[in-house]
């Protein structure tokens, strides 16, 4: 027999050995001192990782006397959290936990060593995760899913710290959510919302006033009844069904606001970047844009104030405005009736449009302007007035 068998066999040897210690069943407990064949169960954890899946659930129903009137909520973990307001006088918690591990009895371990901790804190409940005994698990467990759904009274306020994961929160008397990472909606409250929310999908409905600050975000805020401030960079936001008042800080966002009949002013609108979309509007209004692409439509005549370094599409409103209109190295496009616009790389337009009315003034720089004409005109005199009470 030649070298080259007698290598051949050795190497056949070592990788039977190998398969064999990788595919065999662990050792007894007890048993596992330093051995070759603890070193290959070890190379076999670390290869096939957390294998296993478990599940553990535990729910909870702490009492809430009239003194309480605050809920607490710091998650230092991922999860997905829903907290709902009801008519009642205690607070419902469940618990439900997916651990993994190497196996089914290190998975149920992972998913039973992690609890949900609701506590009283001075005039406030806080709920928190008790992970102590996690620490001591193997390296391969972990938790892969959270899920936790907390039932209070709707008297209480809520404030979360920092929440990586789904959020949904509804009925409550008010709420600050200090950062939302992640899907996030709230609805149906009674008190204001301060949100700061990061990346993922944002619905906002139905709540008294609004204070947002937002990153990346993608969703519609429809149905306040009070002041909104939002401070938006990236994303995109539908605004609807608004009361106002409404100032929005923008940056590379893409602004749509409609359905604003209920709106008052004034409106105030700064953006870098992006794009506003302004439909149905009928109050004071104030944009300001810079390399924004700015188009309103106007549902009735206001004081409306546009400047952009870049283009201005307006759409007039039916009935009589005064036009007071400035491109500077652009030019001014008039399909309304009304003042025909000067010559020039710097254009003007100026004067009455169908008997006068509220000032329209547009400003670009580097941009055009065009004026379209309204769908509808207004004859006069047929206006709607107010009712004499």
């Amino acid at each position: 027999m030649g070298k080259r068998e007698l290598v051949l066999i050795a190497v056949f040897v070592v990788l039977g050995i190998g398969v064999y210690q990788l595919t065999a069943p662990p050792p007894p407990p007890g048993s596992e001192g330093f051995s070759f064949s603890g070193m290959f169960q070890r190379m076999k954890r670390e290869v096939q990782g957390s294998r296993e899946s478990a599940a553990a659930h535990s729910q909870e129903t702490v009492s809430v006397d009239a003194s309480l009137r605050e809920l607490r909520v710091n998650l230092t973990r991922s999860n997905d959290l829903t907290i709902a307001g009801e008519e009642r006088e205690d607070v419902s918690a469940e618990f439900n936990v997916t651990g993994r591990g190497f196996d089914q009895a290190e998975a149920k371990i992972a998913a039973e060593a992690l609890k949900l901790k609701v506590e009283r804190v001075g005039d406030a409940l806080v709920v928190s995760l008790d992970n102590s005994a996690a620490r001591s698990l193997p390296r391969n467990t972990n938790i892969s899913q959270l899920v936790i759904l907390l039932k209070v009274p709707r008297r209480l306020a809520l404030r979360v710290e920092p929440h990586a994961g789904r959020l949904i929160v509804s009925h409550v008397a008010g709420a600050e959510i200090m950062g939302s990472r992640g899907e996030t909606r709230v609805a149906g409250m009674s008190g204001r919302l301060v949100l700061t929310h990061t990346g993922g999908p944002l619905e906002l409905e139905d709540l008294p006033s609004l204070k947002l600050n937002s990153r990346n975000s993608r969703g519609s805020i429809k149905q306040v009844k009070g002041p909104i401030t939002v401070e938006t960079n990236g994303g995109e936001l539908d605004l609807s069904e608004i009361v106002g008042p409404l100032e929005i800080e923008a940056r590379n966002t893409e602004l749509k606001l409609d359905g604003l009949k209920a709106l008052k002013g004034p409106l105030r609108i700064n953006s870098t970047g992006g794009e506003i979309r302004v439909a149905d509007l009928g109050t004071e209004a104030r944009l300001d844009g810079r390399n924004t692409r700015i188009e309103v439509a106007l549902a009735a005549a206001a004081l409306v104030t546009i400047y952009n370094q870049g283009a201005i599409r307006v759409t007039a409103p039916p009935g009589g405005y005064k036009l007071d209109a400035a491109a500077t190295e652009g030019k001014i496009t008039m399909d309304d009736a009304g003042p025909k616009p000067t010559e020039g790389s710097d254009q003007r337009a100026e004067g009455a449009v169908r008997g006068g009315g509220p000032t329209l003034t547009l400003r670009a720089t580097r941009g055009n302007i065009t004026i379209e004409k309204p769908s509808t005109i207004e004859k006069p005199g047929t206006a709607e007035k107010p009712a004499v009470k």
